[in-house]
């Protein structure tokens, strides 16, 4: 059984458009309009169960992708089209393996990961002629991550495209691919730009200085 979810409605500038996989995958960037996205999730085991080979899906944490969502497959890595995208052009890239945290990632999934993103941008930059990025993970439940897969979200933006630039920061913290999802998801509570104080040169030395020590126990 699928459940097939529409995406939501936001407001795009007209001479811009969700762009399909297809589009993408067959190196013709051109703008298109997109209206459903199919996601299957019946009888998809949970994460570390037994999952059968399926060459018509790509697994993202328990959900079944398909295949023509995915515009771009390295050794390590895939990048797919959003089920609820914040932004024209906000994408997905993901580890091909099923793994919740960056820390999982061996250093050729790590690396892989982040060339990928930075072949992304350039392509979405050349597509939407953006002149800015929010690149985003969300590590783990705890900071808003509604997926348990190492994913990295890519946003184009343009100089005043929000009223408030830190609304992205609130609607990443939303996103999640389903409505239920969203709602169990913790919200951090910061304060207000006006209730924050500069820290003292010896609270941020003291900070380093823990910091610098942490690190010279690590291998490279």
């Amino acid at each position: 059984m699928s459940l097939i979810l529409a995406f939501q409605s936001i407001r795009i500038p007209p001479t811009l458009a969700f762009c399909r996989a297809s589009s993408f995958a067959a190196g013709n960037f051109r703008s298109e309009s997109t209206s459903s996205f199919s996601m299957s999730h019946d009888g998809v085991s949970e994460l570390g169960g037994s999952v059968k080979s399926d060459p018509k899906h790509q697994l993202f944490g328990r959900f079944k992708i398909s295949q023509s969502q995915i515009f771009h497959r390295s050794e390590h890595t895939f990048a797919m089209v959003n089920l609820r995208p914040l932004v024209p052009g906000h994408v997905l890239i993901c580890s091909a393996r099923v793994t919740p945290l960056l820390s999982d990632l061996d250093d050729a999934e790590h690396d892989d990961l982040w060339r990928t993103v930075r072949s992304v941008q350039t392509v979405l930059k050349q597509q939407y002629k953006c002149d800015a990025f929010n690149v985003a993970v969300q590590d783990g439940a705890g900071a808003g991550q509604s997926v348990p897969h190492v994913h990295v979200h890519i946003l184009p933006r343009y100089r005043g495209d929000l009223e408030r630039n830190d609304d992205i920061y609130e609607q990443l913290d939303d996103w999640a691919p389903r409505d239920e999802m969203s709602k169990n998801k913790p919200k951090l509570d910061t304060p207000d730009d006006n209730e924050r104080r500069d820290r003292t040169m010896e609270e941020m030395e003291n900070e380093s200085a823990l910091y610098r020590s942490l690190m010279s126990t690590q291998s490279c």
